[in-house]
């Protein structure tokens, strides 16, 4: 079977974006002072990137972790550890 790559890039931003709509979630961009925002909101969460692709990431990891989405300290540390080795 050949290898899939999906890379980041403008193509991908589309059908990000209609993934979070089957999603269940209201998708609407917001432009600021120059930039613009994206945000999409399911209920009572808001999730708020600079493009889809990264709400659609959002999305995930708030499925996956859940409301306690955040790292503890023993797991930065092993992502430190595994991404960013001090020379010793």
């Amino acid at each position: 079977m050949a290898q899939e790559t999906v890379a980041a890039a403008g193509n991908t931003e589309v059908p990000a974006y209609l993934a979070l709509v089957e999603l269940g979630y209201s998708v609407d961009r917001v432009g600021k002072e120059g930039g613009e925002r994206w945000i999409a909101t399911k209920g009572a969460l808001e999730l708020v990137a600079d493009r889809p692709l990264e709400l659609l990431g959002l999305c995930l990891l708030r499925s996956k972790r859940g409301a306690r989405w955040q790292a503890a300290d023993s797991e930065i540390d092993e992502y430190l550890k595994r991404f960013y080795p001090t020379d010793r």
